[in-house]
């Protein structure tokens, strides 16, 4: 009996004792944060001739056969590495994520007293010369998340991108004396068509001394607001009274053009059915006043242009946009005579239709985010065309990210739309006018305004958010 109570007892006392051991393990291990479920890098990288070796959370510069030349401090646990540029200097930096004891590098701030003991991250940086030297560069205080991996951009290699267990992706770019934490968010506001009929430019050239500021009032914190502000020019700037007019030939004072400027405007789409109202000339003077104001324009080039872009880029964050603009066509100029060479069209041919999806993708490859402003659809329709059906499913299969449409007058529906590749191409089918006057028509009065955000992943960039808000687009 007595040996049965014994063992008994003996198995209490051990697991009494397994349990005390785990509680004050768990319990040490909380105290001093020791990283646990990390993903601990092993590689290797070739640098001056010398090889940098990362296993066991242990750094190692080796000098040939030469043996080890330098490696990190012993209570220093390696996650990974990095090498670029990362300062612009044209030397190589060696760009450690590490753990530590402490939540400062090497040295202390001098008015504190004690470091913690328990382990935190941080993003250490040394100089490689070309004769493996290894200097501090910049060995800087804990991050302050708990980064799971970092990476290169591989369009922009001197910034950092890193991801938290959120899935939380920030930039780091090196700024003067050390990193610093870039916005990893890019947004773009983007209005529909601007059309200045008879009624605006008479108000705008009479009653306001040619000051058409008056149009943007109402949108101006929205603009300001975002890092990118696109609008529908669908009228052409002239630079002489004689060639203003309102519809069916549009032409608008160059004092619409400084407006759009003046409110914040940073992209103005140009393509559309009115861009050749005033010919070649309207042409010019609309794309050398936007070219003067630092705005990008998009669509339309002049005969005179040295070269000739499919689309233009814009970037925002170390983001990169390529922007493209496409038209059903324009109104009947000498005879309906098309102006590929000046406008930018949609394709009418299945060999049209193959070129602009390759120019597409290569597009992609060079840019984050492809973004096609496109006017199309039927006027004062409410309703997607086939058209705009055929044309949608084009461009998400040519790897587009967003498309915002523009011609009907009055919103369409907005959706998000499957790719091959998996993910989703957002789609405003219509934004309906912005800034417009067409008599007693209810609907065109309603126009949108498309708010997009879009954020890193480390995989690239993806829409982090969107939504339209109706606007009331009647000038007065």
């Amino acid at each position: 009996m007595r040996t049965l109570f014994d063992k008994k007892r003996n198995i209490i006392w051990l697991l009494l004792f397994l349990t005390a051991a785990a509680f004050c393990a768990v319990h040490f291990l909380v105290f001093l944060k020791v990283p646990m479920g990390v993903d601990w890098q092993q590689k290797k990288q070739e640098i001056y001739g010398g090889k940098l070796q990362l296993s066991g959370k242990k750094m190692v510069l080796r000098d040939g056969v030469k043996g080890p030349k330098w490696h990190t401090k012993k209570n220093w646990l390696v996650q990974d590495f990095l090498v670029s540029d990362i300062d612009g200097d044209e030397d190589l930096e060696l760009i450690l994520l590490v753990w530590k004891r402490g939540r400062f590098g090497p040295d202390m701030p001098f008015w504190v007293k004690a470091d913690e003991k328990s382990y935190s991250q941080h993003i250490f940086i040394y100089d490689i010369s070309e004769d493996l030297q290894v200097k501090e560069k910049w060995l800087a205080s804990e991050i302050g998340q708990e980064v799971t991996r970092f990476k290169l951009m591989e369009k922009n290699p001197s910034i950092i991108l890193t991801e938290e267990k959120s899935g939380h992706c920030s930039l780091w770019r090196w700024e003067s004396w050390g990193l610093k934490n870039m916005d990893s968010t890019v947004s773009l506001v983007a209005f529909g068509d601007n059309i200045i009929h008879d009624s605006i430019l008479d108000y705008g050239m009479k009653a306001k001394a040619g000051d058409f500021s008056f149009l943007y009032e109402p949108f101006l914190q929205d603009i300001e607001d975002a890092d990118i502000a696109v609008l529908n020019a669908e009228t052409p700037l002239v630079d002489k009274a004689s060639a203003y007019g309102g519809y069916p030939s549009f032409g608008s004072p160059i004092e619409v053009g400084e407006a759009i400027a003046g409110a914040g405007f940073d992209v103005v789409a140009c393509a559309n059915n009115h861009c050749l109202d005033r010919g070649i000339y309207g042409i010019d003077v609309t794309e050398s006043f936007y070219r003067s104001k630092g705005l990008t324009w998009l669509g339309i080039r002049s005969p005179s242009d040295s070269v000739i872009e499919d689309y233009k880029t814009i970037s925002r964050n170390g983001m990169t946009f390529a922007l493209f603009n496409y038209t059903y066509g324009t109104n009947e100029i000498d005879g309906n005579e098309k102006f590929p060479g000046i406008v930018d069209y949609l394709p009418e041919d299945e060999a049209g239709e193959k070129e602009l999806s390759a120019t597409l993708k290569e597009a992609k490859k060079a840019a984050d985010i492809v973004i096609v402003f496109v006017h199309w659809g039927d006027e004062y329709s409410a309703e997607v065309s086939a058209q705009q059906e055929h044309f949608t499913d084009l461009f998400a299969n040519s790897g587009v990210d967003v498309v915002i449409g523009s011609h009907p007058h009055v919103l369409q529906k907005s959706c998000e739309v499957d790719r091959p590749d998996g993910r989703k191409m957002l789609v405003y089918y219509s934004l309906g006018n912005f800034r417009a006057d067409q008599g007693k028509d209810e609907s065109t009065k309603i126009g949108g305004e498309a708010r997009i955000v879009f954020e890193y992943d480390f995989d690239g960039v993806r829409i982090a958010a969107h939504d339209l808000k109706q606007i009331n687009s009647y000038w007065k």
